[in-house]
């Protein structure tokens, strides 16, 4: 590995494990900065942060550090994918929070037109999470080419009492009650 490769794979591990003063260090050499991106894939430190499927990895309190320095959490990658949808893949809530916290959009389409919005599906159980994204303008009735959001969700998972409540919240913000 080259020296330029091994300092981004360094600056990743630090991330990983919420070293904050060896990751400072690291970008005080000068070589990387807080702010670059990819230039194949677009991906800037928060999009490579997330990339794993690590629920706890980088932690909340990492990510708003990340964010604190000036990096774009409602940045494309070539993918379409925001910071957001990579937390939400890697099951990451701590880092989806903070994300949604500094202003992430959870209706931002990907390439295959998924909104972060719509993999609430996966965490039924974390209506927290389910109500900050709706919170900051979310929208249930998202088209997404073939269907509506709630609409579409209900036809998947409506039937099933786990996901009572979770229906119950987004109908709230629906404007509608059923």
């Amino acid at each position: 590995m080259d020296k330029y490769t091994t300092l981004g794979v360094n600056i990743l591990d630090a991330i990983a494990t919420d070293d904050f003063e060896l990751l400072e260090k690291l970008f005080k050499q000068g070589e990387k900065s807080y702010l670059e991106t990819s230039p194949k894939e677009g991906w800037n430190w928060l999009h490579k942060s997330l990339l794993g499927f690590e629920s706890d990895e980088p932690s909340g309190k990492m990510v708003e550090y990340l964010i604190s320095k000036g990096i774009n959490v409602n940045a494309q990658d070539c993918y379409g994918m925001t910071p957001l949808h990579y937390a939400m893949r890697a099951k990451n809530v701590d880092a989806a929070i903070a994300l949604l916290n500094a202003g992430a959009d959870p209706n931002i389409p990907n390439q295959d037109n998924l909104i972060p919005l719509r993999m609430c599906i996966r965490y039924p159980e974390r209506l927290d999470l389910l109500e900050l994204m709706l919170k900051n303008g979310g929208d249930v009735h998202y088209f997404n080419g073939q269907d509506y959001l709630l609409e579409g969700l209900k036809d998947f998972k409506g039937s099933d009492p786990a996901y009572k409540e979770f229906f119950a919240k987004m109908e709230e913000y629906a404007g509608s009650k059923e």
